[in-house]
């Protein structure tokens, strides 16, 4: 029973400290503010402006990132390091998404989406 019981403990405690190093993409919208990313959507209001810039960054499971490779709305930053930038318009939502490689032949998928408004 008690062998039982540690088992269960040890099962446990790697679930749950494999969920607190989960990969996640966070982003911002560059603004004259100082901008903090967020996790899996950014949003701001900019006033007077149809353009701005959205940044995107992955973060890792701890293990060695090989590569990322960016996706949908992201695609034009190929396949680079663990952050992207390019520009976005008013009043749409560009998701981005890339492909974590991991130095260990492991692998997973992230996405966020960023957005603004114009003020009017």
């Amino acid at each position: 029973m008690k062998t039982t019981l540690i088992s269960m403990g040890i099962v446990l405690a790697s679930i749950f400290s494999a969920q607190a190093s989960a990969d996640q993409m966070e982003c911002y919208v560059d603004t004259q503010a100082y901008d903090q990313f967020t996790p899996n959507h950014c949003s701001a209001l900019i006033y007077g402006k149809n353009k701005a810039t959205a940044v995107f960054r992955v973060i890792g499971n701890g293990s060695a990132i090989d590569s990322v490779v960016w996706s949908n709305a992201a695609s034009s930053c190929g396949v680079s390091g663990t952050s992207c930038s390019f520009s976005i318009r008013s009043f749409r939502g560009y998701k981005a998404e890339a492909t974590v490689l991991y130095t260990d032949g492991t692998w997973s998928k992230v996405s966020a989406t960023a957005s603004f408004e114009d003020g009017r």
